[in-house]
């Protein structure tokens, strides 16, 4: 999904078609392609699946993280993750057996209707922020590089993974911010035009910037980048188990 937001967003900057999209919008991108509902049946199984390995990380501790503080809010994190994996997982079965799978719009939009629904909001942007940090502080340390079986990588492979890694997480981390200043903008407002923001919103905002084109660019490159991450993650990952 990371790499056709990033290839449609790439092609719009080089003028080559493409648009500006977020990970619905990528769904329902596959499943225009021939045999789509196939692929959409695949997407749906890996998104659920992945939604599974986040709980599990969160309910058995696979990293590491403990139960400090610390720990249980990057556990809780997994689970959150988990449960926006999971949305999306629905989203392509649902169009995967012939539904619509809804509008597309965002689900978190009731919360503007209550003050504390906003407090929640506003926190959740302040989160959504710091997860920015923390990809900038993962991108700088590259410390992602300790989950790679490292011996059974070759050289190349391991550049790769360092570049990319680097790479990709720092464009997230300057998706993830936007969408955070988003978020908080709209609890603070008490308003967002109906949804809450997104991938597809932060990509608009860069092209909107003086010399968007280039940044529109330089971002879908970055999210390709990090897809090309998550594929290496997926093959040469150490998991934690005997």
């Amino acid at each position: 999904m990371y790499f056709i937001i990033g290839f449609l967003a790439f092609k719009l900057a080089i003028g080559a078609g493409g648009e500006i999209s977020g990970s619905r919008e990528a769904i329902k991108e596959i499943g225009q392609q021939p045999f789509g509902r196939i692929l959409l049946g695949i997407v749906a199984i890996g998104l659920i699946g992945y939604t599974a390995w986040r709980w599990t990380q969160a309910a058995k501790d696979t990293e590491g993280a403990g139960n400090e503080a610390k720990g249980i809010c990057k556990r809780i994190g997994y689970a959150v993750s988990g449960i926006a994996y999971l949305s999306l997982g629905c989203f392509a079965g649902s169009r995967a057996l012939g539904f619509g799978g809804g509008s597309g719009g965002s689900s978190g939009a009731f919360l503007l209707e209550s003050t504390w629904g906003r407090v929640v909001l506003g926190i959740a942007g302040g989160v959504t922020i710091g997860v920015a940090g923390y990809f900038i502080y993962k991108a700088y340390l590259a410390s992602f590089m300790t989950k790679y079986r490292l011996a059974e990588m070759s050289e190349t492979a391991r550049k790769a993974a360092l570049n990319v890694g680097r790479i990709g997480l720092s464009t997230r981390a300057v998706a993830f911010a936007i969408i955070g200043g988003f978020v908080v903008a709209s609890a603070y407002r008490g308003t967002s035009d109906g949804e809450i923001a997104g991938m597809s919103d932060a990509l608009a905002m860069i092209a909107s910037q003086s010399y968007g084109k280039v940044l529109l660019g330089i971002t879908g490159f970055g999210l390709m980048c990090y897809a090309v991450h998550m594929f290496l993650m997926a093959r040469f990952r150490r998991f934690n188990v005997e």
